[in-house]
């Protein structure tokens, strides 16, 4: 009879120790799930700002190629695709991690750096630093 008891008690001490991690699992799940929430309306954030300064891009592009600036246009392009690429690179594998599918995500496009290598290489430098220091 004592072995029953023991054995009885034993599986309280147990079922109180699941009890205990599932609660702590849940915790934590909803803070994934809170910090998920917050990535992606950042990462929505961050596509409106790159859709606004897209289109900046494309205004002073009419601009130049009416004023025959062509080279500065060409720089401009490629600068756009680097910034494009770095934001693939950083975002895409978090956001598809939440969810989404691939197809959501087009690939990166090829990096064009005749004219623009350093530019691509400063942005991509600058865009770290404001990364570290979020």
């Amino acid at each position: 009879m004592s072995g029953s008891i023991a054995s009885y008690d034993q599986l309280v001490r147990q079922v109180e120790a699941l009890k205990k991690e599932n609660s702590h699992l849940r915790r934590e799940l909803e803070d994934n799930s809170n910090h998920l929430s917050k990535l992606e309306n950042e990462t929505s954030d961050m596509k409106e700002v790159l859709k606004h300064l897209q289109g900046k891009l494309e205004q002073e592009a009419r601009v130049m190629v009416s004023s025959g600036q062509t080279e500065v246009l060409d720089q401009l392009k490629a600068l756009q695709m680097d910034i494009t690429s770095l934001y693939n690179l950083k975002f895409a594998p978090e956001v598809a991690g939440a969810g989404r599918s691939a197809e959501d995500n087009p690939p990166p496009p090829a990096p064009h750096r005749d004219v623009s290598g350093d530019l691509g290489r400063a942005t991509f430098r600058m865009l770290e630093e404001l990364d570290r220091e979020r």
